[in-house]
């Protein structure tokens, strides 16, 4: 079936070119710290020169990274995604789970990290990362992103989640987790990588329909 493409009124091309610029004018986790709740000294916001960069490995990410450090750290499988969703600056990462199974052994609970962004172009961004993860058969299954609603404010929320609708055999939390490591490696250089083809691409066609 071929998929219409969007009113012309739809589309705001200069709008689309500043954010894919904003998210690309962000610093590297080397200029500036992402965590909101890191208590590692810091000059001036910015890493020292003589400490080593920021990464998701760090011990200090999961209770940083978390709204309630003591109580629900981020959990370790999915802590690399919420640090690089995180280091975008303009995507914040607002509940997350590694998933879980029941006292059967039984998967009980879906590795799920969900956000807010300050356009709608970045969870689009996120959906060409993890369609070409899976192209390049990187992904044991078929992660989307989608829109949620957790009532907390009119602000739209979205979320990270595999789509098992159509898995006939059952479903493997290892698998899961292991390709919440894969989407959370490199993800902010990744998604950088995604904007910087989007917005060749939307330069292109603007020259070529000149």
């Amino acid at each position: 079936m071929y998929i219409a493409t969007p009113k012309p009124d739809f589309l705001n091309r200069e709008n689309a070119e500043q954010e894919l610029e904003r998210l690309l004018a962000q610093p590297s986790v080397s200029a500036a710290r992402p965590c909101p709740g890191c208590r590692l000294p810091v000059n001036c916001g910015t890493v020292a020169a003589n400490d080593p960069p920021c990464h998701a490995g760090c011990e200090n990410a999961p209770q940083a990274l978390s709204s309630e450090p003591e109580l629900h750290p981020i959990e370790k499988d999915v802590v690399a995604i919420v640090f690089e969703l995180t280091a975008l600056r303009l995507i914040q990462p607002c509940w997350s789970c590694e998933g879980h199974l029941d006292g059967r052994g039984e998967l009980w609970k879906l590795p799920q990290v969900s956000f807010y962004a300050a356009s709608p172009l970045y969870p689009k961004l996120i959906c060409n990362y993890l369609t070409r993860l899976r192209h390049q058969k990187q992904l044991h299954y078929v992660w989307q992103v989608n829109l949620v609603d957790y009532g907390q404010t009119w602000s739209p929320a979205y979320q990270i989640e595999p789509c098992l609708n159509q898995i006939s055999k059952p479903v493997e939390l290892t698998l899961l987790q292991e390709d919440l490591r894969s989407i959370g490696n490199n993800l902010a250089e990744q998604i950088k990588q995604e904007a910087r083809h989007m917005l060749a691409n939307m330069r292109r066609d603007t020259s070529t329909s000149l």
